[in-house]
């Protein structure tokens, strides 16, 4: 068995593929030939069919065992074999067929193109020798008549066959090296494409490697972005615990401060009541004597202004006294004591103890269906007097003064609104603080001592103002059955 020669991956592949196609081709055309032939003898018996059926079959088994060789591994083994049963074979064709003139002679370029593109450069022009001496032996062959000619020889014209015979194997030699040339350009052309491929093959895998580390780059930057969200959510989620707690925090501080504030007044307002009320109550007795001694004497003909400034001192003393009750109410504030009571009765004592001019419309709604509450009257009364001063001093060039009573989402809800000259929003949160007052007379008790006694009984009281339209007082109070 011949040894096998070891080619390159791509090279040896070309050369399979090139000796496969060349032996199918040869056996589809001996088939072809062989079946022609039967056809010409049944037409003509005298025709030589054995002797071409011969050279059928040897085409027909040359061409499958090349292609069997090739399927077996030994390319080179079968460009060989190829080659050297078709040089025999073509030899004995061209004297049988128009002899060393006739184009039947030129088909010795197949083997000797097959051995270029097949088996390499010094195959081809050894080929390209071997069929050159053959044609020259030939040309005695065709003359002595030893082998049969079924075609008979064609007519040179003016040149000899001797001349012919020199012009084709000169055409030998350049088949040989076209073929062997052309085989090295297509071979440079693959193992440029083999190049290149593997450049590309790398070039991709570059490409894969760097995609697949953007790919993890890309992932681990996800995850630091989750990463980073969710301490983001945390910080979030801290910061507002933070703010709440922090504003629970000044709630506190202000309550802190805001019980503080009122301890200190209830303090103050207890002692310096006592200790006003008994002197403003000897300069009471004191201008009740002397309006009774002057009047009608003739100090008060002659000086009447005299009168007017006794009177000028006694609503002074009582705007004093005013002021101490204040005072004594706010540190007296204590737990309510309560009972059953309709809260309308409350509203109408309340209306009774307030001074309402006759320029201010008094308007009251009250459901006569709501049941009796339980609250400290007196102390409920305190505040309805509180607000409805208030609500009556707002509004000097007289409006409308409007009392609800209702029962709102299992509560009692009193309404109490004027039309008068209104809060500013930046003083709305400041009038329940002890000491603060819009008003020239007065030190600010009035409404801390109302929230104070609101809240003791559990509710809450609130105010909606508008500068210059109105100022509504809100007060809630627990709903219970009497």
């Amino acid at each position: 068995m011949a040894q096998q020669t070891v080619l390159p991956g791509e090279e040896l592949t070309r050369k399979a593929g090139a000796i496969k196609v060349l032996s199918l081709g040869f056996l589809a055309a001996a088939v072809l030939g062989e079946i022609i032939t039967v056809i010409i003898w049944l037409l003509d018996r005298t025709y030589p069919v054995i002797s071409i059926t011969i050279l059928a079959v040897v085409a027909a088994i040359t061409s499958l065992l090349s292609y069997w060789l090739v399927k077996t591994g030994r390319v080179k083994f079968a460009g060989y074999f190829f080659v050297i049963v078709f040089l025999v074979e073509d030899a004995i064709i061209t004297v049988l067929v128009g002899g060393s003139t006739g184009p039947v002679a030129m088909s010795y370029l197949i083997p000797i193109l097959v051995a270029g593109m097949v088996i390499g450069i010094n195959a081809s022009f050894l080929v390209a020798t071997v069929a050159s001496v053959l044609y020259l032996v030939m040309l005695p062959v065709e003359q002595s008549g030893f082998l049969p000619q079924l075609v008979a020889p064609a007519v040179g014209g003016d040149l000899s066959p001797y001349m012919i015979a020199s012009i084709r194997i000169l055409l030998f030699y350049l088949v040989a090296f076209l073929s062997w040339f052309t085989a090295s350009r297509l071979n440079q052309a693959l193992q440029s494409t083999r190049r290149y491929a593997g450049e590309l093959r790398t070039a991709n895998e570059k490409l894969q490697a760097s995609e697949e580390e953007l790919r993890t780059a890309n992932e681990e930057l996800e995850a630091a972005n989750e990463e980073l969200r969710a301490t983001e959510e945390e910080l979030r989620s801290s910061n507002e615990e933070l703010e709440a707690a922090n504003e629970e925090l000044r709630e506190t501080q202000e309550q802190l401060v805001r019980s503080e504030r009122l301890a200190a007044i209830g303090q103050l307002a207890g002692g310096v009541g006592h200790e006003l009320r008994n002197p403003l109550g000897a300069i009471k007795n004191a201008v009740y004597y002397i309006r009774g001694k002057v009047a009608g004497s003739e100090l008060a003909q002659r000086e009447p202004r005299v009168a007017e400034f006794l009177e000028i001192v006694d609503d002074e003393v009582k705007a004093s006294n005013k002021i101490i009750n204040d005072l004594l109410g706010f540190s007296r504030v204590g737990k309510p004591a309560v009972s059953p009571a309709r809260i309308e009765k409350v509203i109408n004592d309340a209306i009774a103890h307030t001074q309402i001019p006759e320029n201010v419309n008094l308007s009251k709604k009250v459901d006569g269906s709501l049941p009796e509450i339980e609250v400290d009257t007196d102390q409920i009364c305190q505040v309805l007097v509180n607000v409805l001063t208030n609500a009556v001093q707002a509004m000097p060039q007289g409006g409308r003064l409007t009392v609800v009573a209702r029962e709102k989402n299992g509560s009692l809800e009193l309404e109490i609104a004027d039309t008068g000259y209104g809060i500013a929003e930046e003083n709305v949160g400041k009038i329940f603080d002890p000491l603060y007052t819009m008003k020239a007379k007065g030190i600010g008790l009035g409404l801390a001592v109302c929230k104070t006694i609101v809240e003791r009984h559990e509710g809450s009281i609130g105010v909606e103002s508008e500068v210059d339209k109105g100022t509504t007082f809100t007060i809630k109070l627990p709903l219970t059955a009497g």
